[in-house]
């Protein structure tokens, strides 16, 4: 099977276009046809409907393109491999959280990356779910996430748990306060990130009901920043402002009353069989070395 066929396919998923897909591979639309009419020959399935004005896959279709994707992303990683002989003996895909990989994950990287020359090493920000994802996927080696994995053929750790804090600008008003009780959250035009998980079950019992914030932001760095600046206030990780609170830049108000935010649990998760691969095992004892012990689950 042609590799171009796939590549075919695949683009004509995106785009839903045989005209565009034409123009993004540098070919007729005639082969574009023919490619796909390959296709569905030699799987004896059609692949797509299509008529003057609209193409979609078909059941079939859909139950072929993960595997038209992997063979693929195989083929393009074998030509990685090949071309980067001369410089790596290894590689380890890592996907990470977001806010985990600028601040939980920061040391790690440096020592491995440092340790281990012969060793590339991608990472991968997403959130929690797309991060499995990508690991049942194959796509990735080692997942850090914020959510324990529904399939159980996988290995899990905890590696990190820590506290919500309250942040403020040192010269905001409340910067002043001994406390801050949690029944007042809901007077304060809060920076908000959504940590989803038990963070989202707290804040239902404190703020019930859908509710805009200030500002509303995926990136939790991006909100110490804004802090930083004297733009308004946040509930973050510890992790996430140790920086900022070590430098002074913001200042801490602990949290009073009840409810009080639940502990944050970070994990590892890894295949089985990755676990018995080198490099993965390396990584694991570097996030050992920085407290970052694996407690299996």
């Amino acid at each position: 099977m042609d590799i171009e066929v796939l590549k075919t396919m695949q683009i004509l998923t995106q785009t839903k276009s045989f005209s565009k897909t034409a123009e993004i591979q540098n070919i007729v639309q005639s082969t574009v046809s023919a490619r796909i009419a390959e296709l569905e020959k030699t799987l004896g399935q059609k692949l797509f409907t299509r008529d003057n004005q609209h193409v979609s896959l078909t059941q079939s279709g859909l139950m072929f393109l993960p595997y038209a994707q992997h063979i693929l992303e195989d083929f393009e990683n074998g030509k990685a491999r090949l071309n980067s002989a001369a410089f790596f003996d290894d590689r380890l895909v890592i996907g990470n959280t977001y806010s985990a990989l600028p601040n939980l994950l920061f040391p790690v990287y440096h020592e491995y990356l440092r340790c281990f020359p012969r060793i590339s090493v991608k990472a991968v920000a997403g959130h929690s779910t797309d991060i499995l994802q990508s690991l049942v996927d194959g796509v990735v080696d080692i997942a850090i996430v914020y959510q324990l994995p529904k399939i159980r053929r996988f290995t899990t750790f905890l590696c990190n748990e820590e506290d919500f804090v309250f942040v403020c600008p040192p010269g905001d008003p409340l910067a002043s306060q001994a406390e801050m009780p949690v029944k007042d959250l809901g007077k304060i035009n809060l920076l908000f990130h959504n940590w989803g998980g038990v963070f989202s079950d707290w804040m239902a019992q404190l703020l019930p009901g859908s509710r805009w914030f200030h500002a509303n932001i995926g990136n939790p760095s991006f909100i110490v920043s804004l802090v930083e600046e004297g733009t308004g206030s946040a509930i973050l990780t510890r992790s996430t402002v140790k920086k900022a609170l070590i430098r002074n830049s913001v200042v801490e108000i602990p949290f009073a009353g009840s409810p009080l935010p639940p502990r944050w649990q970070t994990y590892i998760v890894v295949h089985p069989k990755r676990l018995t691969r080198q490099p993965v095992r390396d990584w694991l004892d570097i996030m050992s070395k920085h407290d970052l012990t694996a407690v299996p689950i």
